[in-house]
């Protein structure tokens, strides 16, 4: 009887060691995948437009203002640039940008007001052609085009690395990049969930025009 107990005792305390290491092995993977996600969105800076209204000349106006927009932005950073540099000179460029979206409607013979704005705002999950970003809360240029609370519906891409054209790639950090372009559902879903639980929803302004 004693040497049955010493051995259960054994198998107890083997299965009890396991379940820590496997528990301390879950945490630090779990951690290692928000510290992604949270370099992944300090490192990305996102374009937002919002047309005037839901109308199909609204929504046209919007993409001839995206047009505008991509092409200037195109040019307001060297491709090296940080994360850092990037956003200072979008915050910089902010009168440029609406200028452009004010001459892109001009030329449709559209004279709507337009606010442009350098915001911390959360986004929903987005999925693009080849790569898809998590949700969470994320720096962007937002183009409100229209008064407010007429707003339709929304375009959005990403400014800085440069993915509104390419497909996908650009981060520094392979980590970032396999979140974002990998196959990697269990990763991607663990930032997905934290974000969508404890993000708060509220827009941030942090430059206005």
């Amino acid at each position: 009887m004693l040497f049955s107990a010493h051995l259960w005792s054994r198998g107890r305390m083997l299965a009890l060691c396991l379940a820590l290491l496997g528990g301390l092995a879950l945490a630090g993977w779990w951690q290692a995948q928000q510290d992604t996600g949270a370099a992944l969105r300090a490192g990305t800076l996102r374009l937002h437009i919002r047309a005037d209204s839901d109308g199909v000349y609204d929504q046209t106006c919007k993409l001839a203002v995206r047009d505008a927009v991509l092409d200037l932005t195109a040019r307001l950073w060297p491709r090296d640039a940080s994360p850092a540099q990037a956003r200072q000179a979008a915050a910089r460029s902010l009168p440029r940008i609406q200028w452009a979206a004010r001459q892109a409607l001009a030329r449709l013979g559209v004279s709507a007001p337009v606010q442009v704005s350098l915001v911390n705002m959360y986004f929903g999950t987005t999925r693009y052609d080849g790569f898809a970003l998590p949700a969470g809360r994320y720096d962007a240029v937002r183009v409100d085009i229209g008064r407010p609370g007429s707003y339709g519906q929304n375009w959005w891409c990403v400014l800085y690395p440069g993915l509104c054209a390419a497909a996908c790639g650009g981060y520094d950090d392979p980590a970032q990049t396999d979140l974002v372009c990998g196959d990697y559902i269990l990763r991607f879903r663990a930032v997905e969930w934290w974000q969508q639980l404890t993000a708060s929803r509220a827009d941030r302004v942090l430059v206005m025009l």
